[in-house]
Formats: structure tokens, sequence, C-alpha cells
């Protein structure tokens, strides 16, 4: 079972209700390339999460990375635990989304896993392929790192790199998080007090709120 499904079932059972207990439980920070085929066309994105120092350990205590306790998992261990923080069940979207003209893009499930443990950190890396290449000529194309539910809330603190074509550009729009805090609140508060207070609560999409926006440019191909 995929650890942070473990994580946000458990929080979920002793979940009170109220807005003061509905925030993230899981913080990554998020790096990312947008990877370009010969030719030419958007073909996939790599991505890397740095887990919180908390979750962190707790992944590490889970999955039996440090065996002789030193606070340092063994490299070995981590590369058998590498892919196992995103073996996700079917149709799960894995908080990240390509649009292509205000549309999601399909991507395939991650390959090319890597794990390793960096500045108190599981850092876990995969591939993501697009189900179609395309052509972004002409096209505007738009990159976030987000989790829908706002369970886990990524931030992206190191600009994206482009790999496989020259001539490309990712702008940051920055997410009024002021803005999305105000929105979060109002809809939580509008959620019946007096309602099952072991119930999912459900709020779609909200994580979006809070996500920077990368907008792809790209100089014609020559």
């Amino acid at each position: 079972m995929d650890s942070r499904l473990f994580l946000s079932a458990c929080a979920l059972s002793v979940a009170l209700p109220g807005v003061a207990l509905a925030h993230p439980h899981v913080f990554i920070d998020a790096a990312f390339e947008l990877v370009f085929d010969e030719a030419g066309d958007l073909a996939a994105v790599r991505i890397d999460w740095a887990y919180d120092e908390f979750y962190s350990l707790m992944l590490i205590e889970e999955n039996g990375l440090d065996a002789d306790g030193d606070g340092t998992p063994e490299q070995a261990a981590l590369d058998a635990y590498a892919g196992h923080d995103v073996d996700w069940a079917a149709g799960f979207p894995g908080d990240f989304v390509i649009e292509r003209d205000g549309e999601a893009v399909a991507l395939d499930g991650p390959v090319k896993h890597r794990a390793r443990f960096e500045d108190g950190r599981l850092v876990t890396s995969h591939v993501r392929p697009l189900a179609a290449p395309f052509d972004v000529s002409g096209q505007v194309v738009t990159a976030r790192a987000y989790d829908p539910t706002y369970f886990v809330a990524y931030d992206v603190p190191v600009e994206p790199t482009i790999s496989g074509r020259d001539g490309c550009a990712l702008r940051r729009n920055v997410a009024d998080r002021d803005e999305a805090k105000e929105e979060y609140g109002e809809q939580l508060a509008a959620i019946d007090a007096s309602s099952d207070p072991f119930a999912e609560i459900d709020l779609p999409d909200i994580g979006v709120l809070f996500a920077d926006s990368f907008v792809l440019t790209c100089a014609a191909s020559s």
C-alpha cells in the first residue's frame, strides 16, 4: 500500500470536524525537468520529491531503511525502496499536472526510480512519460505540482529545468496563498459541523489554489 495513502487513512480516522485540523499533513519540496525528445516534442517530465524530515523518518522506519540505526539509511536499502512511494492505485494522477491549452495531458505511470538521503530528508525521483508526446508550438503549456486534496503541500523552491530542446523557458506564476487560504477557510466553514466527524472532507481540487504554475514558452524550431 502507498505509504502516503496509509498516512492519509490514519489521519482521517482521528480527524475531528473543524477548520483548525484541516491542513496539510505532508510537506514536499518538488523539483522537475521537462524533457523533449529528438523530434523536439515534449515527451516526459522528471520529478524529484524531497519529503519533510518528519515524514522522511516515518518512511525510513516503516520500510526498514536504516538497519543499523545510525540515523542514515543504507543506500542499498534506498535502491531497493526506490519506486515504492509511487506505487499508486490505478487512476491516481500522481500529484503532477501538465496542461495543453487548458486541458490535462495524459501521463504514463512512473519509471526510472531513484532514492537518496540528503540533509535529513528522503528524496525520491521518477520520470512520467507523456502518453503522446506533442509539439508545443503555438500552444499554452502549463505545469503544476500539487495534491488536489491538499493533504500533501508541495513547494517548488528551485526553478524547474528543460532538457532536449534549446530556446525554451518556464515562467513561474506565483499562487496567491493569502487568497487561497481565505477560499480554503470559506469552503471548510461551509461544511456542516454537525455532520459525521469521521467522514472524509470533500473539497475537490482545493490544492490547485496553493500551487504555483509554470508556463512554457519555446522559440520556433529552425
